[in-house]
């Protein structure tokens, strides 16, 4: 049997471009502007590079602008925008570094393609890793081809001090590569160069007509698959997919980072059904990816590239609460995080193909985590909310026990924590254990109903965990590179940072990024710690709209449920 296939590539909004600037000819009595990042360190190598250009060219001028926010596209910053704009009116080039991370590269490109597109021919200096990453990100903000210079600088965030580093790292560094600089800068454009602004014709509806072994193995060469087999996203399959929602299927729910692919209603159910999911699924994975574009109007402003696109490996976690869990039957019990629930697995999954597909994610270009994470795949779990002796996790976010919501989450790190029976232990235990990764670090707390059960008869309420956790779960501030949060302009709001090394701190900073969630059953005293978000903001909740024939659906799909056979 053969199928004609839609595809799951998102489109995207053209974005008018002249290609790159006209390159200045000569760069003596010129003013070059030099355009640093967040970090610390980015003025000091752009200093040497002025040092080193001051040498070549005498009589050059030289301008800095440092942008202090992390993961921020400065075209929706109208602050800084404005200073920006005033600031290019008054150089005749720029240089930008230095990118030496994948988030920040990405970034850095999105500010650096805007200049270009504003009429300042630039350069962009970075570590020889990320070209990959900076060529997505000029190309999805209209610039393709943008001219790079690449170092072997690497990220020296992690550094406790940066002391003699200019001299070290940056110096040589800098020397090897600042002929290119000049020459990336005065070089005139190439014929390969102009070609590269051209339009691209829009991709087919239909994609690929073949057997399902042909399918699967075309999905996977384009790279619209992590190689796990697919169900055909047919014409009759999308259709059936569409009847879990109201909206039309042209219907625009988001333009997901970093390839800004438009997630119609449509894409969504693509995907969707290449992964597995019944209609009942879309109402959560149309809300999931409403929480997706929820973390660029957090507070913190980062954007969603910082856990896509990181460096660091972080995965998308859904935790559903409400009616849906049980409409659904999504595992909030026995081995609830092990892939036997089809809900479960074709949810998560399902978001993970939508972050390839319509974010445009890939491995070794945007999403360059350097060691990767298994949970990539997209996870999903229900709370057990029927033997949590505690108010549900959307209760405690403020909306009504009877809505069906939808919490996102980027862990990192899972450890699994054997408690005792006496409370302290239990609390001691979570304190010494809680994971600590990044400059604001969040946890969610997964904990096993006997261990709740314990506390709570003890008189503990989740906010009281919550609040001792916060409070008592500290580690040395010697422990901590409170250089790297100072100077990156990542200090905590919340609290203040010590000042003497031999001070304690806290591990979670911000009770935003600390959740408690009851899951599995209670036959042991197990708790399990996921670290992760709170970097880049979350976790978000959010209700899930459902269509007005919703019971008729939910009784449709009712009985997809495993029987499983004793031996």
């Amino acid at each position: 049997m053969n199928y004609e296939v839609f595809s799951p590539w998102a489109e995207v909004d053209a974005v008018s471009s002249g290609g790159l600037q006209p390159r200045v000819t000569d760069l003596n009595k010129k003013t070059i502007g030099l355009f640093s990042f967040f970090k610390e360190h980015g003025p000091m190598i752009l200093r040497e590079v002025e040092r080193q250009l001051k040498e070549k060219f005498p009589e050059a001028k030289f301008n800095h602008f440092q942008y202090p926010k992390d993961c921020v596209d400065i075209a929706d910053d109208e602050e800084y925008q404005t200073l920006l704009e005033e600031w290019l009116k008054g150089v005749d080039t720029v240089v930008s570094g230095h990118g030496d991370a994948t988030s920040c590269t990405l970034f850095l490109t999105y500010n650096t393609a805007w200049m270009e597109r504003l009429g300042k021919p630039t350069v962009i200096l970075m570590h020889k890793h990320f070209e990959n990453i900076a060529q997505s990100g000029s190309s999805a903000r209209g610039v393709r081809g943008i001219r790079i210079v690449k170092t072997d600088i690497l990220d020296m965030s992690s550094l406790f001090s940066l002391e003699g580093v200019v001299d070290n790292i940056i110096k040589p560094g800098i020397t090897a590569v600042i002929d290119d600089v000049v020459a990336a800068l005065t070089m005139p454009i190439t014929p390969e160069e102009k070609a590269l602004s051209k339009k691209e014709e829009a991709t087919s509806r239909i994609v690929f007509k073949g057997s399902l072994q042909d399918v699967n193995r075309h999905f996977y060469r384009n790279g619209w698959t992590q190689g796990l087999p697919i169900i055909p996203p047919t014409e009759e399959a999308v259709r059936e997919m569409l009847s879990g929602t109201d909206l039309p299927a042209d219907h625009l729910i988001a333009k997901i980072p970093p390839m800004s692919g438009k997630a119609t209603v449509e894409k969504i159910a693509i995907n969707a059904v290449m992964a597995g999911c019944l209609p009942t699924y879309l109402p959560v994975l149309i809300t999931a990816v409403k929480a997706l574009m929820d973390y660029p109007k957090l507070e913190l402003g980062v954007a969603l590239e910082g856990y896509t696109c990181s460096v660091a490996s972080w995965a998308p976690l859904l935790i559903l609460n409400g009616p849906i869990r049980k409409e659904l039957h999504v595992n909030s019990g026995v081995a609830a995080f092990s892939p036997y629930s089809m809900a479960n697995n074709a949810i998560g999954h399902a978001l993970g193909l939508i972050l390839m597909n319509i974010g445009g994610l890939r491995p070794g270009r945007e999403d360059m985590s350097s060691i990767g994470h298994e949970g990539r795949n997209g996870m999903c779990i229900g709370e057990n909310e029927e033997l949590s002796p505690w108010e549900p996790l959307h209760v405690g976010k403020g909306l009504n026990r009877d809505d069906s919501t939808v919490t996102l989450f980027w862990p990192n790190s899972r450890s699994l924590l054997r408690c005792g029976d006496d409370p302290a232990l239990i609390l001691r235990t979570l304190c010494d254990n809680i994971d600590t990764f990044g400059f604001n670090p969040g946890c969610g707390i997964f904990m096993g109903p006997t261990v709740a059960t314990i506390l709570s008869d003890n008189g503990f309420r989740k906010k009281d965990v919550l609040s001792y956790l916060l409070e008592y779960a500290r580690k040395p501030a010697g422990n901590v590179n409170l250089r790297w949060m100072r100077g990156n302009s990542h200090a905590p709001k919340t609290v203040p940072l010590a000042i003497e090394s031999t001070r304690s701190v806290r591990r979670i900073f911000d009770p935003d990024h600390l959740m408690l969630i009851v899951i599995g059953e209670p036959y042991h005293r197990h708790v399990a710690l996921y670290g992760g978000g709170g970097d880049h903001g979350g976790p978000i909740t959010k209700k899930i709209d459902l269509p007005a024939h919703w019971s008729e659906l939910v009784n449709k799909y009712r009985q997809i449920v495993p029987t499983y056979v004793r031996y």
